[in-house]
């Protein structure tokens, strides 16, 4: 977008263009996407994903902690899942919940497959594998620096 080109050249200009299109991007992407992919939001999509990366129990808890968001978010967005039948929420050991995804969601997945790897194509398509590989190590860096503004914010919500 030409509005992030023209933003300024200096490197506080930089970063708040580059700050500003993370919203953009995220936002585009959603609209986008829950173009090709009508049955379920993006949301609901990337807790379907997240809850099956998650390599520690399928909690609430810990799918959150993968998503970046509240507990109760995740809670919302499962529960919205379970009405459609694309997860069932299970009681776990100490009064956790146990997100499972059922084959309903598995069979919705696959059928998508072929437009998520469309989509992936299109997105990263004026990227090389090295562009790539840089921008992944960038990306791992920029989440990094995001725990540090965690840690501020927590510290500067115990101040007021």
């Amino acid at each position: 977008m030409i509005e992030f080109i023209n933003y300024g050249t200096g490197k506080i200009e930089k970063e708040q263009a580059l700050f500003a299109s993370f919203f953009v991007v995220q936002n585009r992407l959603q609209t986008s996407c829950e173009k090709i992919q009508t049955e379920i939001s993006m949301k609901q999509w990337h807790l379907l994903a997240m809850t099956s990366a998650c390599q520690k129990p399928k909690t609430l808890t810990n799918v959150a902690k993968l998503m970046g968001c509240s507990r109760q978010n995740v809670k919302k967005l499962a529960k919205s899942l379970v009405k459609k039948g694309f997860v069932n929420l299970l009681n776990g050991p100490n009064n956790s919940v146990i997100i499972k995804i059922t084959e309903k969601a598995n069979d919705y997945l696959k059928a998508m497959q072929g437009q998520q790897l469309k989509v992936l194509s299109h997105l990263f398509s004026m990227f090389s594998e090295s562009e790539i590989d840089s921008f992944f190590t960038m990306q791992n860096k920029l989440l990094d620096g995001l725990e540090k503004v965690e840690f501020f914010a927590d510290a500067f919500k115990e101040q007021v």
